[in-house]
């Protein structure tokens, strides 16, 4: 295997592993999530990650670890559950971040009315672009598809994807499978996860989720300059590392 294909695979590799740690970040806190980000296994897999899809920690990546450290020491998933709830999971159409792209959008953009959960024009199009990736979301009936964890184990499985058409040699499926990555990170996830890491890192009560808002953005850093995107990642100043 060719150096610069090895040097590929491993950061569809970490890049699949950092939008995974995501995806459990922002999903309902257990115990087990407490537990690592208590005991640093959490952010030693992200640095391990960071290390795969850069091929080195940087100096800013090295900060942004140890704030992170700071605000991950002696988590508690009593008070991890509460903020998530504060934050996601308000009755009503008061809650503070809307968690799925949908509503965030709705919102964002000033629209009239509450926000639709199901069945919107967005969540079809997540719903569709999954699917036709290979991807069943098995709980469509109690979390919109377009949630802030599905997209982010999404994202984390179109890496994986392209990881194992390289992995095998494969270049008409690396094409396809980095299609795919591009379209859905310009048609969704980079539409909203941005500011949804802003208004996170402005309104969070909680180091824990103010620090995965940080990482969050990181990670999307990485996202644009893998997909060839134009945004403002870097501008979010009170996210940077």
């Amino acid at each position: 295997m060719g150096e610069g294909i090895e040097w590929k695979l491993h950061r569809a590799v970490g890049l699949s592993d950092l939008a995974s740690l995501l995806a459990t970040g922002f999903s309902f806190p257990d115990g087990k999530l407490a537990q690592a980000l208590s005991d640093g296994a959490f952010l030693d897999d992200w640095r391990a990650s960071i290390v795969d899809a850069c091929g080195r920690e940087s100096a800013g990546d090295a900060r942004l670890s140890s704030r992170c450290a700071v605000a991950f020491a002696e988590t508690d998933e009593g008070l991890l559950r509460r903020e998530y709830s504060r934050l996601f999971l308000a009755p009503g159409v008061d809650v503070p971040i809307w968690p799925y792209e949908s509503p965030f959008l709705h919102r964002m953009v000033g629209a009239e009315g509450a926000p639709s959960l199901f069945r919107t024009r967005i969540s079809m199009d997540v719903e569709r672009c999954m699917a036709a990736a290979g991807v069943v979301t098995v709980d469509l009936c109690r979390e919109p598809v377009d949630s802030v964890f599905h997209e982010f184990e999404f994202l984390a499985h179109l890496h994986a994807c392209i990881g194992e058409a390289l992995r095998v040699g494969d270049g008409d499926a690396e094409r396809e499978w980095r299609d795919r990555l591009c379209s859905f990170a310009s048609d969704h996830a980079l539409k909203w996860l941005p500011a949804f890491m802003q208004e996170v890192a402005d309104f969070s009560r909680l180091g824990e989720y103010r620090a995965f808002a940080r990482l969050g953005v990181r990670y999307l850093g990485e996202l644009a300059t893998e997909t060839g995107a134009d945004i403002g990642i870097v501008s979010f100043a009170s996210c940077k590392g």
